[in-house]
């Protein structure tokens, strides 16, 4: 990834800081998207497409702590940096219990940012390489599911998958012939198992149904009430 490719979630509620470390990132050339409080980056997140995250930890209402966690159970794999004020060793264990990548106490100088940021990004770069040598496939009747590169093949036809549909994919070719309950797939996926994810979830797994169905061996029966059951005929 060159450096005008990488996307910065950066929240962060002191606006004069922000405004001087937005200035300096985006002549990095890094794009930065910003936000001032956790729950604007929760309503919009199905929406963004980021990199890596710098996180103040004394948000106003769900600290940084918070936001990591619904940031991780969302993409695990996606850097964190924590900013902050108070340089407390039991802060940092924190940070790091709960899966960063990185901290730095505030004030710092944008150019160590940088440096990290670098540092980071050459990281993910190295295990993103080592990944794709180790591409992992799963058959499942006659389809091929590739999880780390979003897609399914079957015979000649290769489909791209969206976020969602390679999650909700990888929970049924991992788990052929098990029930799985809806509110466990609302909460793996979505975050939170309410009326409208409910009716999300449904539609995403319309669409796979109509992929798989090139298969007939292969199809997503809905138990109504309990879940769904990716079921696998011989």
């Amino acid at each position: 990834m060159k450096q005008e490719g990488i996307s910065i979630l950066y929240v962060e509620d002191d606006l004069n800081l922000s405004s001087v470390v937005i200035d300096f990132l985006q002549m990095q050339s890094y794009k930065v998207i910003h936000y001032t409080n956790a729950e604007e980056v929760i309503n919009n997140w199905d929406e963004l497409t980021i990199n890596i995250c710098l996180l103040d930890i004394m948000l106003p209402g769900l600290d940084g702590f918070g936001l990591a966690r619904f940031i991780l159970s969302k993409n695990e794999n996606m850097p964190i940096i924590f900013l902050t004020a108070k340089d407390q060793i039991k802060e940092k264990i924190e940070g790091l219990k709960i899966g960063a990548d990185d901290y730095i106490t505030k004030p710092f100088s944008t150019i160590e940012l940088n440096l990290r940021i670098q540092a980071i990004i050459k990281r993910v770069q190295i295990k993103n390489r080592e990944s794709q040598t180790k591409a992992t496939f799963i058959n499942v009747g006659d389809f091929k599911y590739i999880e780390n590169e979003l897609k399914l093949k079957f015979n000649n036809k290769e489909y791209k998958l969206t976020k969602k549909e390679n999650q909700l994919i990888s929970i049924f070719f991992k788990n052929p012939n098990t029930l799985i309950k809806r509110e466990e797939l609302l909460k793996l996926i979505w975050g939170k198992n309410d009326h409208n994810n409910s009716r999300s979830m449904d539609v995403y797994i319309n669409k796979i149904r109509k992929i798989l169905s090139c298969d007939p061996k292969i199809n997503i029966v809905n138990y109504h009430g309990t879940g769904f059951k990716l079921e696998v005929s011989q």
